[in-house]
């Protein structure tokens, strides 16, 4: 009985560190799906920074002209010489706050998972399945006190019948 409680514990700690392994262990499940997570947050932001980047580039190219440096600084504020100039004062209203995106990323980042250790991994395996067979020779246990007389002989292979 004891060996069979020591290969049935080696068993379900194998399985059970195969287990905790594959789901929470560094490529693991949830770490893989966090991976890839990530991973469209980082192409989303690049497809949106390398259309800015073009975007600069036609700014570039159109400043690049007299006319359209004009047309900019005119968009901007500045006045040409025939223009008046006509200057409006605010009464000193609240200023909008802006978000600061690192924070934002900081936040983030505290809510993502860590994956395991193996070590971690290994100790809740061994837990698990300490406490699995534990439970099995309590269950066992109180069936071993019953009557041994209705047990088979180790060489009795069951082919006795008695029909009387």
């Amino acid at each position: 009985m004891t060996r069979k409680l020591v290969i049935s514990f080696i068993v379900l700690m194998l399985c059970s560190y195969c287990l905790t392994l594959s789901f929470f262990g560094e490529r693991g499940i949830i770490a893989n799906r966090q991976l890839a997570k990530r991973l469209k947050e980082n192409e989303y932001e690049l497809d949106r920074r390398s259309v800015e980047l073009e975007n600069l580039r036609l700014q570039e190219q159109e400043l690049s002209t007299e006319d359209g440096l004009r047309s900019a600084a005119i968009n901007l504020g500045y006045q040409v010489e025939s223009d008046d100039v006509y200057v409006f004062t605010t009464d000193g209203g609240p200023v909008p706050q802006t978000t600061d995106p690192e924070s934002s990323e900081k936040k983030s980042d505290e809510r993502e998972f860590s994956p395991w250790s193996k070590g971690f991994c290994l100790l809740i395996s061994f837990c698990s399945s300490f406490i699995i067979t534990f439970i099995i020779w309590l269950f066992t246990k109180g069936k071993g006190k019953d009557d041994d007389s209705q047990q088979e002989e180790p060489g009795d292979i069951g082919d006795n019948l008695n029909l009387d």
